[in-house]
């Protein structure tokens, strides 16, 4: 799921058809299952009731334009100019391309299970299809693509504080781990041109980390009538260098977000969601000449604040009972980057769901 990519739980429901006092004790595992309207983008932060199991599917599109240094933007003869005289030292050649927008796609697979109420366990694996489009000094254009499977991310997630049975406040601990099955050797034909032979994309083209990341984290869910909301603090944990030489910064990410139950099945919501990453250590010697702000392992780093505005869907009842569909889209109200370095510019996901 940018990036991710990810889940969470949203209590949108009409709260009048539950037991009063609100304790759902007495509701089934249907019950229950309908009362959370689960919205993409918070990898690990909804739980389920035990013996409950659920597939997922988000689709998510990421388009990037502009280059950051801080939070000014500057142009592609700006870098030119900086990449001849200044920014150039040993962490990477001369820099005469640059890239002038990248759109991604990725699917993103996802199944979760409850062995018992207090914890939750899921697996979620992305596909992305990346495409890159390049300038160069000399004036001229071209573009590069990637695509295959991502990092295969797995998480358990423990209930410490409430009791997802009898609703209210809880808290939840997120232990996860992401394991390297995306490819850190991804190549495509230099300057975009099928005569040359494959070289190695930039960082940003890879399609994994090449390493077993810990993620830890904490999610916090809280509802009151028609109203839910949450917050949830989630960290990416770099330990090591893969076989390329280099490890990608740590990430931590912090999400807020409310929903309001309009009716029975449906649910708008809104969404902040804040993010920080560090400069990638080491190097991966075959980007050395790369000569793209985007093959400089020093000009990685960043934090973004996103606002995204979603909508929240139960089926419940006819063929896809317990079916889910939801989408949120946003934009960056905030980007603070290593520089120069590609912005984002907005993002949409789509989600489909079934509980079980």
């Amino acid at each position: 799921m940018m990036l991710a990519a990810i889940a969470g739980t949203v209590r949108g429901m009409d709260m009048t058809s539950a037991p009063a006092g609100g304790d759902l004790t007495g509701l089934s595992l249907e019950e229950l299952y309908n009362m959370d309207i689960v919205q993409p983008n918070v990898l690990g932060g909804h739980t389920h009731p035990a013996g409950e199991a659920m597939f997922g599917y988000d689709y998510m599109h990421m388009s990037m334009d502009g280059y950051y240094e801080g939070t000014r933007q500057v142009s592609p003869s700006q870098i030119f100019a900086q990449g001849a005289s200044g920014l150039n030292n040993d962490a990477g050649g001369p820099i005469h391309v640059v890239h002038t927008s990248m759109e991604m796609d990725m699917q993103m697979f996802d199944f979760m299970y409850a062995p018992s109420d207090c914890l939750t366990l899921m697996a979620m694996i992305p596909y992305k299809t990346m495409t890159m489009n390049h300038l160069t000094s000399a004036g001229t254009t071209f573009s590069q693509w990637a695509q295959g499977p991502g990092d295969l991310e797995v998480m358990g997630l423990i209930t410490l504080l409430g009791d997802i049975r009898k609703g209210g406040n809880r808290l939840i601990l997120n232990l996860g781990v992401s394991a390297p099955t995306g490819s850190i050797n991804v190549k495509d034909h230099a300057d975009g041109n099928p005569s040359n032979p494959d070289a190695t994309l930039e960082y940003l083209m890879q399609l994994g980390s090449g390493t077993f990341d810990p993620m830890p984290g904490l999610t916090y869910l809280g509802e009151s009538g028609r109203w839910s909301w949450g917050a949830q603090n989630l960290e990416t944990i770099r330990c090591y260098k893969n076989d390329e030489g280099y490890h990608l910064g740590n990430e931590c990410k912090l999400s807020t977000w409310a929903a309001y139950g309009v009716t029975d099945w449906f649910a708008p919501s809104i969404r902040v969601d804040g993010r920080q990453w560090g400069e990638i250590e080491g190097q991966d010697k075959r980007l050395a000449a790369n000569p793209t702000p985007e093959g400089r392992p020093d000009l990685r780093g960043g934090d973004r604040l996103d606002l995204l505005f979603g909508l929240n869907f139960l089926i419940p009842s006819g063929p896809l009972k317990c079916s889910r569909f939801m989408i949120e889209g946003g934009l960056p109200v905030y980007q603070n980057l290593e520089g120069p370095q590609l912005g984002v510019a907005w993002m949409f996901t789509a989600g489909f769901s079934y509980g079980f």
